[in-house]
């Protein structure tokens, strides 16, 4: 692994390790039952998980939740939404065993992700003086996305050498439809469960099963067409090939 990425890996470790310090020293749930029922449906939201196209790496349902919790949790159990999401994206149902160094990359990253996705929808709100669901989802998911789709495509061009940006474009539009249903979802939840219970928010796993398996669908039928369109072109280079002799 170059140099770059090897400084680049730590020092997404070093904010991430310092955003877990904040937490364990504002660690305050105000219900523990309340944040382990949606840490456990986040936890299971993270196992629905798609290997994008072209990436070593996969997405998967838990930000669905990490927006809920933006709203209905506090900072530190919405970092640990995010922490733990991303532990079992990385471990459970894995092709092949991950390397320990792209474990903590993925925790770091979405540790990072989630934390800078709840202060800034946070603090704009409360710079701006508003009280809005619909505005702090916005903000958050448009923070969480282009953050996360920033940090992974900058991690890949600095390990593989690619230009981050192709990278960056290709990992935006494979993600951007999927974010953005996944956080209409997570605003009308919002709205829903504030103040009634997580009753309403247990509907979301049912909904973004359907809107996985759905974009699981549409990635498997886009690779297909990819590699049917591959081999249609290498036949007609044989062909020509075959003419010419």
């Amino acid at each position: 692994m170059p140099n770059l990425a090897k400084a680049y890996i730590a020092v997404i470790g070093a904010v991430a390790a310092t955003v877990l310090s904040v937490v364990a020293a504002r660690w305050n749930p105000e219900n523990l039952g309340r944040f382990f029922l949606f840490f456990a449906l986040a936890m299971v939201a993270s196992a629905m998980k798609i290997r994008l196209p072209g990436f070593k790496t996969t997405i998967s349902i838990n930000f669905v939740f990490i927006l809920i919790g933006i709203a209905l949790f506090s900072f530190g159990e919405t970092v640990l939404i995010g922490l733990g999401g991303a532990l079992v994206q990385s471990l459970w149902n894995t092709q092949t065993r991950p390397k320990s160094v792209q474990v903590a990359f993925n925790a770091a990253c979405l540790t990072v992700c989630t934390a800078a996705a709840f202060w800034a929808s946070h603090g704009t709100l409360a710079m701006l003086g508003l009280n809005s669901f619909v505005a702090m989802m916005v903000v958050g998911a448009c923070v969480y996305l282009a953050l996360n789709t920033g940090l992974v495509s900058l991690i890949i061009s600095s390990a593989e050498g690619c230009p981050l940006r192709e990278l960056w474009s290709s990992c935006y539009e494979w993600t951007f439809p999927y974010f953005l249903v996944g956080a209409a979802v997570a605003g009308l939840a919002s709205a829903a469960s504030h103040g009634t219970g997580l009753g309403t928010t247990m509907l979301v796993v049912p909904v973004m099963y359907f809107v996985y398996a759905y974009y699981r669908m549409h990635i498997v039928r886009a690779v297909l067409d990819n590699l049917s369109n591959v081999s249609q072109e290498h036949e007609t280079v044989l062909a020509g090939a075959s003419q010419g002799r």
